[in-house]
């Protein structure tokens, strides 16, 4: 390589001589052989002090060479310029590299991927004021509401009872009293006779039974016969000592309750005449259970007591016996204990002994 560029450098001078030799030729101005030679002397100093350029000398020789040698020299100026251009290029695009291909802030991202903001957003996701809001969800004072649940209290419902004209406590009685007694009325007398203990007593009691049936509906076993309870009455009221009369619980959805006294005051009139020494009590309607009476407009404690003073009144009218059962058998507030009864109505069989009792301790006497 340095025989080579040698060469080339002495082809060179050598060609600048000549060329300036032509040029001196052609020229009409004379010149010595000091100014060629000082000429010359310039150019090799030129040509050897620049390695650079004999680099691109070398790559000159490939291309097409070119009238005038001054264009030539400017070539390579311009060949030196292709040739350090890369350079130039090489090393921005070495130092710019290693931003490009690591990319630090576009892979790791750190900000963007994880979010740590957006995921968690503990206030967000919690809210403990809005979730537990302890106020409105409880609502101790509206699900208590201890004034709404106890209807007796609401209501003000107090049972009537007479001041006068009933039979009062005077003595207690045994069993034996109830011999020759006969029990009539409705499903709630019926369940009296099964539990109230008594043995071998004589009823004539059916469900759903009213002062009106009582002349149409057959029910009566008697001597192979089935009659009404009016017939039963006539025939059989002679035998009996003491009659039980309960009626009206089946009629208090009446419409005209002067229905009521006059069909109860027939089959009274009946019994008086069959049996005018027979002892008649009517039982007062027995109040029902606080719930019971606030579910229905007809089946309830107020006309319970209407009913009541009816009764009371008819008996008063007909001179028999009033028993104030309802108020041996009623709770404090005036109605029918709950625990008394399984369906509001009707006594079981605990109650149905508290009724007996109240019988055997209330029997007519001359405090009646």
């Amino acid at each position: 390589m340095g025989k080579k560029k040698g060469f080339s450098r002495l082809f060179l001078l050598f060609a600048v001589v000549v060329m300036m030799g032509g040029c001196a030729g052609k020229s009409s101005t004379a010149h010595t052989p000091q100014d060629e030679s000082g000429v010359s002397s310039t150019l090799a100093q030129e040509v050897l002090s620049d390695p650079v350029e004999s680099t691109q000398d070398v790559r000159e020789q490939d291309a097409p060479s070119s009238d005038s040698e001054p264009e030539t020299v400017s070539e390579s100026e311009s060949v030196s310029n292709l040739v350090s251009e890369p350079e130039v290029e090489s090393k921005s695009e070495i130092e710019s590299k290693p931003a490009a291909e690591s990319k630090p802030g576009t892979e790791s991202k750190p900000a963007a991927e994880s979010k740590p903001e957006t995921e968690s957003e503990p206030a967000e996701e919690s809210n403990p004021g809005a979730e537990s809001k302890p106020v409105e969800e409880s609502k101790p004072e509206t699900e208590s509401k201890p004034a709404e649940v106890s209807e007796p209290a609401k209501s003000g419902f107090v049972l009537w009872s007479p001041d006068s004209g009933f039979v009062p406590e005077n003595g207690r009685v045994d069993d034996s009293y109830f011999s020759d007694a006969l029990f009539v009325g409705d499903s709630r007398m019926q369940g009296f006779v099964l539990y109230s203990g008594l043995s071998n007593v004589k009823s004539y009691t059916n469900v759903g039974l009213a002062v009106d049936t009582a002349y149409s509906k057959k029910f009566v076993q008697l001597d192979g016969k089935e009659l009404t309870l009016a017939e039963a009455l006539q025939q059989t009221a002679p035998n009996f000592g003491k009659i039980y009369l309960l009626f009206g619980m089946n009629e208090l959805g009446w419409g005209t309750w002067s229905v009521f006294v006059s069909k109860y005051g027939g089959l009274i009139d009946l019994i008086q005449q069959a049996n005018p020494n027979a002892v008649i009590y009517l039982e007062s309607l027995i109040p029902l259970t606080a719930e019971k009476s606030a579910k229905s407009d007809w089946l309830n404690n107020d006309h319970v007591n209407s009913f009541n003073k009816m009764i009371w009144q008819l008996a008063a009218d007909k001179g028999v016996y009033y028993l104030n059962t309802a108020a041996g058998l009623a709770g404090e507030d005036g109605t029918l204990p709950s625990d008394a009864s399984t369906d509001g109505v009707h006594l079981n069989k605990e109650a149905c002994g508290k009724w007996l009792e109240y019988l055997k301790t209330h029997t007519a006497g001359a405090g009646s």
